[in-house]
């Protein structure tokens, strides 16, 4: 059967989304490979030092996030070129629109914007990326029922993107605070970085307990426990403060995943 029109332009637009997953793998690659502005991105954090910015382990994360989306672009690949797939291609197409390509604009220009020292440039390319993820959480019903393919797919990659873009927007406002000159001293930080991990605490249970998405509330926690391995690596006893306000987080979080855990059982036991 020849392709219509239609399927013929939304494979067009899934090679440019398997385009655009190359471009930031690739510049995120240039940057700690070349590195851009002969800096690493560790070594340009280090230059805004916060109290909020986690344990280099915790960047690992990363790795799982390029891979879940690599998976996520093998299957709009195979929606794109599967002849019987044509229902559910457009159907895809027609929610994804042009979000993935922005988010991976963002993407990008956040990396040569963070490399050249614009941090007022680079927190506003983050609030982009961070909208243009919640776009794509809100258009795909992210976390809540769905054909199973898409919940592995889907559902997976941009709730761990979107969970860490979160927390890494707070940390750029961190940066940028610094950036303006903000006191780095811990009296004038510990308040800051308390407040912050507040804001992505009430963000992760708000995520969990309204819109179902478990796996934000863990890459929080994930963020967190980065924040309290970098505090306990030999800083000053004022920052201690900070482990325990990080581990009351976790606490919570917990909490309301295992209590959102309990309320999806509820239609099945009754």
């Amino acid at each position: 059967m020849t392709p219509t029109h239609d399927t013929l332009q939304f494979r067009k637009n899934a090679i440019f989304n398997t385009i655009g997953y190359i471009v930031i793998v690739a510049v995120n690659a240039m940057a700690v490979l070349l590195p851009i502005n002969g800096q690493t991105p560790g070594e340009i954090s280090a230059a805004y030092p916060t109290l909020f910015t986690p344990a280099n382990v915790t960047f690992s994360i990363w790795s799982v996030i390029y891979v879940t989306l690599l998976c996520f672009i093998v299957y709009q690949c195979w929606l794109a070129f599967s002849p019987s797939q044509a229902e559910r291609l457009r159907h895809f197409m027609e929610r994804m629109k042009g979000w993935w390509l922005l988010s991976c604009m963002a993407n990008a220009c956040w990396i040569f914007a963070w490399h050249y020292h614009l941090i007022p440039v680079a927190f506003g390319i983050i609030l982009l990326l961070l909208f243009s993820l919640v776009m794509i959480h809100r258009r795909f019903r992210i976390a809540f029922q769905s054909e199973g393919r898409e919940q592995v797919f889907i559902h997976v990659p941009f709730s761990l993107y979107l969970g860490w873009i979160s927390i890494a927007t707070l940390a750029n406002f961190a940066v940028l605070l610094v950036y303006w000159g903000f006191d780095t001293a811990d009296e004038a930080q510990i308040p800051i970085t308390n407040i912050l991990i507040c804001m992505g605490t009430l963000l992760a249970v708000w995520m969990i307990l309204w819109r179902n998405n478990i796996t934000h509330g863990l890459v929080a926690m994930w963020a967190f426990y980065g924040i309290l391995l970098r505090r306990r690596e030999g800083s000053p006893w004022e920052q201690h403060l900070i482990t325990e306000v990080c581990i009351i987080a976790m606490g919570i979080i917990a909490i309301a995943i295992s209590w959102q855990l309990y309320r999806r059982r509820l239609p099945a036991s009754s």
